[in-house]
Formats: C-alpha cells, sequence, structure tokens
C-alpha cells in the first residue's frame, strides 16, 4: 500500500537523495530512479505492486492475456512463497516481474542491512520458485534514502516508481481511477496499480474500461523494461 504521509514524510527527511521525484523528472542520473519511459514513444508500462494473489492475480492475468499485452508485477517474496504457480503463469505468459521486497517493510525505516535482507530474500525465492531474476525493483510506498539506491544498485537493479497513482490501494473507484489515468496518461506513463491489497481494489474494473480506451487512443502496452529501453 502507498501512504502518502510517509512517502511526504520521507521526501523530506531524504531530500538529497530525492532530486528526481521531487522534481518530476523521467530520469536523474544522480539518483537512479526512473519515472517514466521515452516520452516520444507511443508506449505504456501497466505496473501492479503486492502480488501475487491466487485469485485476483489470476482475474488480471486472464483480462491481459485476453487482450495480448504484456505488464510488470512487483511482487512480494512472502506471497511468492506462497502463491509460486501464479508466477510462474505470470512469467509463461509474458508479463515482467519486478522486486518489491520480502514483507513489504517500510524500507525508509530500516536499517542497511535489513534492506539488503528484503531485497535478496525476494530475489532468492523468485530463483527458487521460477528461476526468474528479476532486474526492476519498486521500494514499498515509492520511498526511498540513499542506502536503499545504494544497495539497489550494487544488485544491478533498476529502481522503477511511476507516472500515475491510481490509488486503487486507497479504495478509488473505478470512475476514478478511469478518470486519473485518462487525464494523466503520456506517452512514456508507468501506471501504478495492485494485484492485491488486504482491503480490495476496484483495479480490475477499472482495467476492463481502461485498456480498449487506451488501446484506441494509440498506445502501445509493453513491460517497463522494454519502456525504458
Amino acid at each position: 500500500m502507498k501512504k502518502s504521509l510517509a512517502f511526504f514524510l520521507a521526501l523530506f527527511i531524504f531530500a538529497g537523495c530525492l532530486p528526481s521525484h521531487a522534481a518530476g523528472l523521467v530520469w536523474n542520473p544522480e539518483d537512479g530512479v526512473i519515472l517514466s519511459g521515452n516520452p516520444d514513444s507511443k508506449k505504456i508500462a501497466l505496473t501492479f505492486d503486492d502480488g501475487p494473489h491466487p485469485s485476483k492475480t489470476d482475474k488480471i492475468l486472464d483480462l491481459l492475456a485476453e487482450y495480448q499485452i504484456h505488464a510488470t508485477f512487483f511482487v512480494i517474496g512472502q506471497n511468492v512463497a506462497a502463491y509460486p504457480e501464479v508466477v510462474r503463469r505470470e512469467i509463461k505468459e509474458g508479463h515482467e516481474i519486478g522486486n518489491h521486497t520480502y514483507s513489504h517493510k517500510s524500507l525508509y525505516r530500516c536499517q542497511k542491512e535489513t534492506v539488503e535482507k528484503e531485497i535478496i530474500s525476494t530475489e532468492e525465492i523468485l530463483i527458487d520458485k521460477t528461476g526468474c531474476v528479476p532486474r526492476v525493483f519498486r521500494p514499498p510506498e515509492g520511498a526511498y534514502t540513499c542506502d536503499i539506491l545504494d544497495v539497489a544498485g550494487r544488485m544491478n537493479y533498476d529502481v522503477i516508481l511511476w507516472t500515475i497513482d491510481t490509488r486503487d490501494w486507497a479504495k478509488a473507484s473505478t470512475d476514478q481511477i478511469v478518470s486519473t489515468v485518462l487525464k494523466k496518461v503520456k506517452n512514456g506513463s508507468i501506471i501504478l496499480m495492485h494485484d492485491f491489497t488486504v482491503s480490495g481494489t476496484h483495479t480490475l474494473d477499472a482495467l476492463k474500461i481502461l485498456i480498449p480506451k487506451l488501446l484506441d487512443m494509440g498506445y502501445e502496452f509493453v513491460t517497463v523494461s522494454e519502456l525504458i529501453q
């Protein structure tokens, strides 16, 4: 879940490490955080956090398969351990898998050793259960420190945030999600959604409206790694 208050607290405390998010830039080589792709290419990326989940994720995968489009799933390690067959399906159907820590700790509150353990444990469970080696990482809540960036960089990860927060995690309605995306979408957009939250979301219903609309607008759906190449 993305907690706005927590994010802005982190932004305030660690401002020296957050120039790209604060300024809304596409890419800042000083901190290495990516918020969107090439503005000259009509490609966008759907991203889903906090899964996998045996029923909720599968329903999203069914919809993506219907339109033959690919997305990026930033998975939680403990959920991978519980539902590895869902991640194997994601991989088999051409989706990208990203690292979203093992237990969704607020990493900006953690010691560097804990940051390393959260990222490494997720990578290890993915390799063990699926053979996948993830190369994109999203910190929980979108909050990051210099230590988090250092660990991710040493492990060869691209750190991915987003262009559009649909606020599906905050139980935004179907209409609110659709409106937010259609108002803000642009070339290179990275769209933040969730395939699992404890309280439930309107993500699937919104996707049923958004996908055909965005395709009609001429957008091509790609994975994050394809978007930023």
